[in-house]
């Protein structure tokens, strides 16, 4: 039965607003004293494994995942997470190819291995992109998290926008990577813990428990609608949904995040060893699997619970069903302590995208190309200012982010898959730099240039005429065509001398 009442009440605010004040008081903890770049932005190289290897998984998993997975469960059923199985297997691939690189050279960036790869023009063009897609990353973690408290308490989606960019702006200045993943510790039991409440209350108000949820969701052909339908098992861009594609753009992403994303690689950059993100590795592959079945069973959950009841109440958007559950289905203030770990994954996402970027920013652009000679005292400084500029900049791009997709009526994990598709022109990169010894700069930039020209074509076709192209296509075929192009030239290219790729390719 639903309660009567909606939104939150004081209670609910004031458990939300300890939370974010005890983040704030943390990133201060971590901020005391004099610190240098290693320090600041990789932890003194020193962080314990197994807390890295659960701020990698807070990291990958932001509030775009919490909007997005359950609102694809409640709108289209759970065919997507069938990357729950591919994704564990996938990044433990793609670590074992990428990052022993990067522990032999001790670098603070992958992007510093593109240069001693290749040279600094792909060093700087390949940190710009990334600074691109992961900006338009951290505007589409704020959208989403507007979207949480728009669905649990009706705000308006600008101020949340905001609000919740300006705090994340705050302790992330102040502490520092240390401040980042041991937040991101703390983010993930509140997150596990609220999941866990909400699981065992679905279960408790759909008829049959959780038996009771698989079968309604089969009985309404929402649970895996897609796997009875043969254009499932195609290639064909204008189906929504197919196997092969949902398989390789998990791929792409576990490439993406072992190869290019500062984001993610800090985290294991901040270990002792190579030996030591290895395990940091394998704890997030271990976790991510449990962790993902729960996640999606919620949102097929929410489908579930809303079908038992009258369909004046059910929510209009699937991206708002969650959160319209929580407000209105559990006693106050437990709304508030699952709604602050709804929002610790935002934070934890835009906490290691402002540093990340900022490190980017100050070791490939600054240091390298305006002042090599600045300080350490120097170089700390300008990555906190850096900070406060990237928050603004998300918090403006989030903003308009938030007038397009409005507009265009896009799904949460429509707007995610498009608006991070350029993300697929990074990972290609380091590809041919580790399996190559043939090809040169030049032959990388055609590659990057390629793939560009077929990726602003792809988002074009699908803005003019959207019902002829799959949101999901775009990010694997820029990938695939951008590798082709890559590997086609090598034939025609003879090897670099081994002394020259010695620890840099296989």
């Amino acid at each position: 039965m639903l309660q009567s009442d909606s939104g939150l009440d004081w209670s609910s605010y004031l458990v939300m607003g300890l939370y974010l004040v005890a983040m704030i008081g943390l990133g201060s903890w971590f901020g005391r004293g004099k610190v240098d770049t290693e320090t600041y932005l990789l932890g003194g190289r020193c962080m314990p494994w197994w807390v890295v290897g659960i701020s990698y998984l807070v990291s990958v998993f932001s509030t775009v995942s919490l909007v997005s997975g359950p609102g694809e469960a409640y709108e289209h059923g759970a065919t997507l997470g069938l990357a729950t199985i591919i994704a564990p297997i996938a990044s433990i691939f793609a670590f074992l190819i990428f990052v022993r690189f990067y522990f032999k050279h001790r670098i603070f960036t992958p992007f510093d291995y593109l240069e001693r790869r290749f040279d600094a023009r792909v060093r700087g063009i390949v940190a710009a992109m990334f600074c691109l897609t992961r900006l338009t990353y951290l505007a589409m973690v704020l959208y989403a998290s507007a979207k949480i408290l728009q669905g649990a308490a009706g705000w308006p989606i600008w101020i949340t926008i905001i609000a919740v960019g300006m705090i994340g702006v705050v302790y992330t200045v102040m502490g520092g990577i240390r401040a980042v993943i041991w937040t991101d510790l703390i983010q993930f039991v509140v997150l596990v813990g609220g999941l866990a409440w909400i699981t065992v209350v679905l279960c408790e108000q759909v008829p049959g428990g959780a038996q009771g949820v698989i079968s309604t969701a089969q009985a309404h052909d929402h649970l895996f609608p897609d796997l009875n339908k043969a254009e499932f098992y195609t290639f064909d861009p204008r189906v929504r949904l197919t196997l092969g594609f949902i398989l390789i753009i998990y791929i792409c992403e576990a490439l993406m995040y072992n190869s290019g994303d500062q984001i993610a690689l800090q985290r294991l950059l901040s270990t002792s060893s190579y030996e030591a993100a290895w395990k940091s590795l394998l704890t997030y592959a271990g976790v991510l699997l449990p962790f993902l079945s729960v996640f999606w069973f919620v949102g097929i959950g929410v489908y579930s619970f809303y079908m038992h009841q009258p369909e004046a109440v059910r929510p209009e958007r699937g991206d708002l069903a969650l959160f319209n559950f929580i407000a209105t289905e559990l006693p106050h203030p437990v709304p508030g302590l699952i709604l602050s770990a709804m929002l610790a994954a935002a934070m934890s996402t835009l906490d290691s995208g402002m540093n990340s970027l900022a490190t980017v920013m100050t070791k490939d652009f600054y240091l390298r190309f305006l002042r090599p000679e600045a300080t350490e005292e120097r170089q700390v400084a300008i990555s906190r200012w850096l900070t406060f500029l990237i928050g603004g900049g998300a918090i403006i791009a989030s903003l308009a982010i938030y007038v397009v997709s409005e507009w265009a009526e896009d799904t949460i994990m429509e707007a995610m898959m498009i608006w991070g598709s350029f993300s697929a022109l990074i990972a290609p990169i380091f590809l041919l730099g580790v399996t190559s010894r043939r090809l040169r700069a030049r032959h990388v930039l055609v590659s990057l240039g390629i793939g560009t020209i077929v990726l602003l074509g792809l988002l074009t076709w699908r803005m003019l005429r959207g019902d002829e192209l799959s949101f999901i296509v775009v990010t694997p075929f820029t990938l695939l065509v951008t590798v082709a192009v890559g590997y086609a030239m090598t034939p025609f290219v003879k090897p670099l001398p081994r002394e020259e790729t010695r620890d840099l390719t296989y």
